[in-house]
């Protein structure tokens, strides 16, 4: 039972000492406690108040939909392109398995750059991005700035 007279009167007393503190620091004019962070926390609330007040809420939730629904269509289209390749090489294994029954020795190359010298350049080109992507590594005392 006092337990309970203690869960109602501590909060009860809290409530009472802020109200005071409230009181006094309305008619001194100046805040008492942690003024400089209240200070800063007031401007914060400031600006966010004059943002929900000024914000177009329409034009900000019709924009959310759209880049939403943008996302999600670049994502099914990822998704679709990714299905559509690896059935796309299936098949191809399928159509090489069945002309190598047929025709045993009409297979193409396996080795990309002995197909065309297209495929080989785009080959090259291929492998000097990569390399081109990989950071040199400097040997000790050298500076990378410039």
């Amino acid at each position: 039972m006092i337990f309970h007279l203690v869960l109602i009167a501590v909060p009860l007393a809290l409530l009472g000492l802020f109200l005071a503190l409230v009181g006094h620091e309305e008619r001194s004019g100046r805040r008492l406690i942690l003024a400089g962070q209240r200070y800063h926390f007031d401007q914060k609330m400031e600006r966010a108040s004059f943002i929900v007040r000024h914000v177009d809420w329409g034009a900000f939730f019709n924009d959310l939909t759209r880049s939403g629904a943008e996302r999600a269509l670049h994502d099914i289209a990822h998704t679709t392109l990714i299905f559509v390749r690896a059935l796309e090489r299936e098949l191809t294994s399928v159509v090489r398995t069945l002309r190598a029954r047929r025709e045993p020795n009409a297979l193409p190359p396996a080795n990309a750059e002995e197909l065309s010298r297209i495929a080989a350049a785009t080959a090259y080109v291929k492998k000097a991005v990569r390399r081109s992507r990989k950071v040199p590594v400097l040997p000790p005392g050298e500076d990378r700035a410039v």
